[in-house]
């Protein structure tokens, strides 16, 4: 008879983001998506809707580019993705307007998968809310942009908060490293 130690798995540390996901919508997912093949070390991906659909029409060269994947058919052709996306990350955060159905979707999502969001935070509650939640991969997700209408979402702030936080994330692994 051979018995075997059982031994704890080593606890791995938690080292800061590695991806930034998003459905791929033209609008606050496109600066998440953008923000992170901007950040050296980060990967891009996550679930675009069927068709490769946007607010501006089928963007599938733009989407693959960022290493999104096709989603199934959806009749309504956003939930499922959006679903996905919240499913196949740490945590999501959420810029924009919280009270819209898109933004209820994904709360609902979030709450049911029992994932962590935070809502349209600055850098530091960012960066404060990632170490929390150990988020490795992280779901963008807000408001698009519609075509016609004079909505537009600051993608340079969305994507400023999400560099910053980042940025202030590996100061501290790097101050933590040399202690």
């Amino acid at each position: 008879k051979v018995s075997k130690t059982e031994t704890e798995p080593e606890a791995t540390e938690y080292t800061g983001l590695k991806k930034i996901g998003s459905g791929g919508q033209i609008g606050v997912d496109m600066a998440g998506l953008e923000a992170g093949q901007e950040i050296e070390g980060i990967e891009t991906g996550g679930t675009a809707p069927p068709g490769w659909m946007t607010s501006t029409g089928p963007q599938p060269d733009v989407l693959m580019g960022f290493g999104l994947q096709e989603g199934e058919e959806d009749s309504k052709i956003y939930r499922k993705r959006t679903i996905k996306n919240v499913e196949d990350h740490d945590g999501t955060v959420l810029f924009g307007d919280t009270k819209s159905p898109g933004s209820h979707l994904t709360i609902n999502a979030a709450k049911k998968a029992g994932k962590p969001v935070i809502e349209n935070p600055n850098a530091e509650e960012l960066k404060v809310w990632m170490d929390e939640n150990k988020i490795t991969s992280l779901n963008v997700a807000g408001n698009r942009y519609k075509p016609g209408t004079t909505e537009e979402y600051d993608k340079e702030s969305v994507k400023s908060v999400i560099r910053e936080a980042v940025e202030l994330q590996r100061a501290t692994v790097e101050d933590d490293e040399m202690i």
